[in-house]
């Protein structure tokens, strides 16, 4: 799958060429629906064939050179696609791309100079990593999910040394006497594997430190005490960036994980965007750097002062082609873009589904809506 990085390399390389891009939902497990995408799609072709009946004879050519090599590249894929989601750039020099997305996506063919480039959002939200930690006493089982699939990183173990305690039955040493029994012994193995503990849960944050560097997600499993004791560590390490799951236990199976990583993920990431929308909003009402509805962020788009830009999946959906002019020039004055959903995408959408975050604030733009109003 492309990376923020990645997609806006590909759509300046390709912003003057004419491009096939094509989605399809993969997401059908019976064989019976999985071969309905192949028929949405022949339909979409067909419909592109009839509006193209007016081009020249070489744009007619040059798209059915791309569906050639489309149905090259589709041949691999007897039934289903194998993932909730695919994608492919075709232009007539070849395929520019064509990968396996982890999110579902509506199938679809778009003929146009430059690739349609807003259904692919929707994945993207899953390009950022999460890191999942499953962990008791004795050890910290660390995961990466990234990309739709779950990699062990690896354990770290709590080692600790337990001295044998004295055997009650045994000759009296110098300084022991009959009324001892024993509990120093078990009071010392305890600490020592509290201290062991300790130690493996600091050697976990510190390396958990390193592996979420790039902004990923941290979700936490395992014994709730443990979990607990890695979460206050991480706090200040990586805020509202880490989530206890209780979903998440010790004897769970690396399916098991991958679907509460999945969830937990889901679950930031919906907090994270309504605490930014709401953010957006109140700079909004303050005239501050945010902007909020249509109109104000495509002015704020027009004058290249756009850092952030939030799309909410009806907008995507309802406005497909002010959607893709959106997203086309937001990477073109190098924004992030981000589809939201849930609590953010609920609030948002009572004011067109649309907002984003400032560099600069032109004169043009002033906005009016009352912060307090967005969620």
């Amino acid at each position: 799958m492309l990376t923020h990085t990645h997609l806006v390399a590909l759509h300046r390389s390709l912003r003057d060429e004419r491009v096939l891009s094509i989605y399809v939902d993969g997401r059908a497990t019976d064989p019976a629906t999985q071969r309905s995408w192949r028929m949405q799609l022949h339909h979409g072709l067909t419909d592109l064939r009839t509006w193209l009946e007016g081009s020249s004879h070489e744009e007619r050519e040059q798209f059915e050179r791309c569906v050639r090599m489309l149905d090259a590249t589709l041949v691999r894929f007897s039934v289903g696609i194998g993932a909730p989601g695919w994608s492919a750039f075709i232009t007539p020099d070849g395929v520019q791309d064509a990968q396996r997305l982890p999110a579902p996506v509506p199938t679809l063919a778009v003929w146009s100079t430059g690739p349609c480039l807003a259904p692919y959002m929707r994945a993207l939200k899953e390009s950022r990593p999460v890191i999942a930690v499953v962990a008791d006493a004795s050890k910290a089982d660390i995961y990466r999910y990234s990309f739709g699939k779950l990699d062990r990183v690896e354990t770290i173990r709590a080692h600790h040394v337990v001295e044998p305690a004295s055997h009650m039955g045994g000759p009296p040493r110098l300084g022991f006497h009959t009324g001892t029994r024993g509990s120093a012994g078990r009071d010392s193995a305890q600490r020592s594997l509290l201290s062991g503990r300790d130690r493996m849960v600091a050697e976990t944050v510190e390396r958990l430190n390193v592996l979420a560097r790039d902004g990923a997600w941290i979700v936490l499993g395992g014994i709730k005490r443990v979990a607990a004791r890695l979460a206050e560590h991480l706090a200040p390490i990586a805020p509202s960036r880490v989530l206890e799951l209780e979903s998440l236990d010790v004897h769970a199976s690396e399916a098991d994980i991958t679907q509460a990583v999945r969830a937990g993920a889901s679950a930031l990431r919906d907090a994270f965007d309504a605490r930014r929308v709401a953010e957006i909003a109140e700079q909004s009402g303050a005239h501050g750097l945010g902007v909020l509805g249509p109109a104000e962020t495509q002015r704020a788009l027009a004058q290249a002062s756009v850092r952030e830009l939030y799309l909410t999946h009806r907008y995507l959906e309802d406005h497909a082609a002010e959607a893709e002019e959106a997203v086309r020039s937001a990477l073109d004055q190098d924004a992030s873009v981000e589809e939201v959903s849930g609590e953010a995408g609920e609030g948002l959408d009572r004011f067109g589904g649309m907002a984003a975050s400032l560099r600069f604030r032109p004169s043009a733009v002033e906005g009016t809506v009352e912060p307090s109003t967005i969620v």
